[in-house]
C-alpha cells in the first residue's frame, strides 16, 4: 500500500482491496453511472489500482487506474487509464476530485513511470480535465467486447508527462475502462 505523504490518499492495488470497499466503491460507481444505457450495456476492465480519500471512514472520492499497452498509430504504448473518478454527492465541493486526480498524476508519471495517461470522458467534465492539464485528442478510439472490436464515440483526453502527443488512431487491445 502506498500512502500520500502530503494528502493521506490511499493508492491500493485493486486485488487487495477488503471485499466490503469494494462493494462500497461498486455501489458508488452504480449511483453515479448505473442509469447511463452505454455503461450498462458494456463489459468494462478491472483496475490494477484504486486511489481513495475517507472521511470519517466514508469514501469520499476515489478514481481507478488500469494499466495497458495500447496503440497509438500501430505504435504500442503504456499508458495508465484512468476511470471511475467519482465524488458522492454529500462529499462535492471540497476540491476533493482535483487533488485525487493530481495525486494520480503524480502515481502515474513518478511511480509507474509511465509517459502517457488516457481517460474516456462526457462532455460535461471536459472543463474539469483541461484545468489539470489534460488535452482532449480527435482519435478513433476502437476496444474490445465480447461481440468483437467497437469504434468508441465519445471524449478522449490524455496527459503526458513530456511533449503532447495526437494520434489519429488508439486501440485499446481490450476492453474499455
Amino acid at each position: 500500500m502506498f500512502l500520500s505523504r502530503v494528502s493521506m490518499i490511499e493508492c491500493v492495488r485493486y486485488p487487495e482491496i477488503p471485499l466490503n470497499i469494494k462493494e462500497d466503491l461498486n455501489s458508488h460507481i452504480h449511483n453515479e453511472f448505473g442509469h447511463i444505457p452505454f455503461v450498462n450495456n458494456m463489459k468494462w476492465s478491472s483496475p490494477e489500482w484504486t486511489l481513495f480519500i475517507r472521511e470519517n471512514d466514508e469514501i469520499s472520492t476515489f478514481l481507478n487506474i488500469v494499466l495497458r499497452e495500447v496503440n497509438f498509430d500501430n505504435r504500442k504504448i503504456h499508458v495508465a487509464g484512468i476511470n471511475n473518478v467519482i465524488t458522492p454527492k454529500k462529499f462535492r465541493g471540497n476540491g476533493y476530485a482535483s487533488k485525487i486526480m493530481n495525486e494520480a498524476t503524480n502515481f502515474i508519471f513518478n511511480q509507474l513511470n509511465l509517459e502517457h495517461a488516457l481517460l474516456l470522458c462526457a462532455d460535461s467534465v471536459i472543463p474539469f480535465y483541461k484545468n489539470l492539464g489534460w488535452y482532449q485528442v480527435d482519435s478513433k478510439v476502437y476496444f474490445e467486447q465480447p461481440s468483437g472490436t467497437k469504434l468508441y464515440d465519445s471524449n478522449t483526453m490524455l496527459l503526458t508527462c513530456k511533449s503532447s502527443v495526437s494520434p489519429r488512431e488508439i486501440n485499446l487491445n481490450g476492453l474499455p475502462w
